[in-house]
């Protein structure tokens, strides 16, 4: 099996700016825009390498357990709270719902919900405990081809899972209606708090996590491609907590 794509990508993928070497971690090399300061692995894994990383033992989840999930119940219910004005009476979609904990407590309030994640188990855990929603054990590109639209969409800690910020703009594109509205949350990459050796910040763990954005170039990436900021909470840690709504 080919670890790594054949063809290395050279020029940032948001503004097509040259990159240079940041670093290395875990024989990963990582790169770094020359003009947005985009961060991203590259050469990158195969989407088939990717796939084996989630598909069985990803967190130890499966139909009858998951992590902490008394604790992501009571969490998601609070944190759920904040989004009513967004979805109420909506329909959204949770793009990475690992075990379907903040679907299930957003459905409180929205008209539907459906949740779409890589890991096989844990979505064999969403489907047997939250049977109210809909789930999809497949990638964003796979689902984004079902043709079914939504207002509202929700997507925690996915964005730096993925191989290319094309994958997740183009799911988005073919997903929300006219004036639908995105909550994203990724690591922050420009945040004040990040350290300056990026070695030592534990969001950079490849090939877990493959890229890396600050609040130019995600602004900058969404503008691209028919979104707009909407709203920013500002965190204490590196964290991006952001709407953007389609405009176009």
């Amino acid at each position: 099996m080919r670890t790594v794509s054949e063809h290395p990508v050279i020029s940032c993928p948001i503004c097509q700016f040259a990159c240079f070497p940041r670093m290395e971690k875990d024989t990963y090399r990582i790169v770094q825009c020359s003009n947005c300061d985009f961060l991203f692995v590259n050469p990158m894994p195969t989407s088939q390498v990717i796939a084996a990383y989630y598909a069985s033992t990803y967190r130890g989840a499966h139909a009858n357990f998951y992590p902490k999930d008394r604790s992501r119940r009571w969490r998601a219910f609070w944190r759920s709270l904040a989004f009513i004005p967004y979805l109420y009476n909506r329909d959204v979609v949770d793009l990475g719902c690992g075990g379907g904990h903040m679907l299930a407590a957003l459905c409180r309030f929205a008209r539907s919900g459906t949740g779409v994640d890589l890991s096989h188990n844990s979505i064999a855990f969403a489907k047997r405990h939250f049977p109210n929603q809909t789930f999809f054990a497949e990638d964003i590109l796979s689902f984004s081809k079902r043709k079914r639209c939504f207002d509202f969409v929700f997507s925690s800690e996915l964005l730096e899972h993925l191989r290319s910020p094309d994958d997740f703009m183009t799911t988005l594109r073919a997903i929300t209606r006219p004036n639908a509205l995105v909550y994203l949350s990724a690591p922050d990459a420009g945040h004040r708090a990040t350290p300056s050796d990026l070695a030592t910040w534990p969001d950079i763990c490849p090939p877990e996590h493959l890229q890396w954005f600050n609040e130019t170039n995600l602004a900058m990436l969404f503008d691209q491609n028919g979104f707009v900021p909407f709203k920013r909470y500002r965190t204490k840690t590196p964290a991006h907590s952001v709407f953007f709504r389609r405009v176009f």
